[in-house]
């Protein structure tokens, strides 16, 4: 009896034991099946950002600078730097709203992990494609670095004590209006007094000419812009040339399917702002549902990135850092390896860097300002700040310290303006300290 009575006991424990193993399996699929559903959904978010940023938000706003005739630099350190950098302000205008510190960890390392992409990986980028190196004008992009530089600066110092009052939010919104002072005010006096070579200043690239790569590359045979075939229309050629392109035909095909959702839906919504578009003149309906959409995607990826972290056991600074930042900058970088190839180079560094102004100035400072005004101040207690503040720096320092020779150079030669800002080898060397950027940050934080 007793001896049975062992054996019934075992074979329970050991039924016991397969189904726990049975539960850990499924438990298991699920966590995989939610990592893969999160990521798949991230990536169509993304997608639907490129594309309403790029083919919608990006032209109504050039549209804006059009009319309002603004040069080249100030358009692309303001209201194009403001068009990239929606995604990233929402993001946190909706993270802030929600008032979790997940959500807000998540948003501010997006900005952070944006700034690094835009100090590193953008110039890189543009240095490798633009015809004859990356040439700016070395004012306006001093002006830009040093502004962010500065914000960066006040927004580490706030973060000290790791609680935001009204001051100190009205304190990053103020450095933002300075900034755009700093930017108009010139335009403003040359306005005034006009000289002869003020007409070359002028922002005239045709809507939709900077930024639009994607449906370039999505519908090489039916672009409706006159000016890019000259850019992107080598695709089309390339397309005869087997077997490796007929890997690149397939993707683009794919995105093609996959992205024709968005396009009705915005193509029914949206009133399109390219060149000699009839519906061209309804550009402001088109800027403010355009932002519309940003803050819907935003609020979308928060949610997905919050399920992703949760189902990889991953902090959400690493989420923020990487997943956020690399998605809400596609519509920066598409938009700035654009202009650097178009020969744009001003508009393409002042677009990337001022973007990232306004990141930490508006981004941060205006949706805390509003949370502050009617619940007095944040606790935002972020955690790995330090390795993040330390690696940002890091890279500003190695894009200014690239850049140094050049400005050495036109002082040298007493250039009247221009300097060949990073030359290709200079972008493959930015490239490296990204790529090594990212792969200590993913295994430290």
């Amino acid at each position: 009896m007793k001896t049975a009575l062992l054996v019934l006991l075992g074979i329970v424990a050991v039924n016991g034991q397969g189904n726990g193993t049975v539960v850990e399996q499924e438990s298991i699929g699920i966590v995989s099946l939610n990592a893969i559903l999160s990521v798949a959904g991230l990536l169509y978010i993304f997608l639907g950002l490129a594309i309403v940023c790029d083919d919608y938000l990006v032209p109504a706003i050039e549209t804006l600078c059009e009319k309002l005739k603004i040069p080249e630099e100030a358009a692309g350190a303001s209201f194009l730097a403001f068009g990239s950098a929606a995604p990233e302000i929402l993001l946190n205008a909706v993270a802030t709203a929600e008032g979790q510190l997940e959500s807000m960890e998540s948003s501010l390392s997006a900005i952070q992990g944006s700034a690094i992409i835009a100090f590193a990986l953008i110039p890189s980028l543009c240095a490798l494609v633009a015809p004859n190196g990356l040439v700016v004008s070395w004012g306006p992009m001093v002006r830009d670095s040093l502004v962010y530089i500065v914000s960066l600066g006040l927004l580490v110092r706030i973060m000290t004590d790791s609680a935001i009052s009204v001051k100190e939010s009205t304190m990053l919104c103020s450095v933002y209006v300075i900034y755009m002072l700093m930017i108009f005010v010139p335009i403003w006096s040359r306005s005034r007094h006009p000289t002869e070579g003020d007409d070359k200043d002028t922002f005239v690239m045709p809507s939709g000419k900077d930024a639009h790569m994607i449906d370039q590359a999505l519908h090489p045979n039916h672009s409706v812009l006159p000016t890019l075939p000259t850019t992107y229309g080598s695709l089309d050629a390339s397309y005869d040339t087997p077997p490796s392109n007929r890997c690149l035909e397939f993707v683009l095909q794919v995105l093609d399917i996959i992205s024709r959702p968005y396009r009705l839906l915005f193509a029914y919504t949206l009133p399109e702002c390219n060149t000699d578009s009839p519906t061209r003149h309804y550009y402001p309906v088109t800027l403010v549902l355009s932002i519309a959409y940003v803050a819907l995607f935003s609020a979308g990826a928060l949610v997905l990135t919050r399920i992703l972290s949760t189902a990889l056991h991953l902090s959400t600074t690493v989420a923020g850092v990487t997943l956020l930042a690399l998605g809400a900058q596609i519509p920066d970088a598409i938009a700035s390896v654009a202009l650097a190839r178009a020969g744009h180079a001003d508009a393409a560094v002042c677009n990337a860097i001022g973007s990232q102004v306004i990141n930490v100035t508006l981004g941060s400072g205006f949706p805390w300002l509003i949370y502050t005004i009617f619940h007095d101040i944040i606790d935002l207690p972020f955690q790995n700040e330090t390795i993040l503040w330390k690696w940002l720096a890091a890279i500003i320092v190695a894009y200014l310290a690239l850049n140094f020779r050049s400005i050495l150079f036109a002082c040298c030669t007493k250039s009247k303006g221009f300097f060949v800002g990073l030359s290709p080898r200079d972008g493959l060397a930015l490239l490296f300290v990204y790529l090594v950027c990212n792969v200590y940050l993913i295994a430290t934080l």
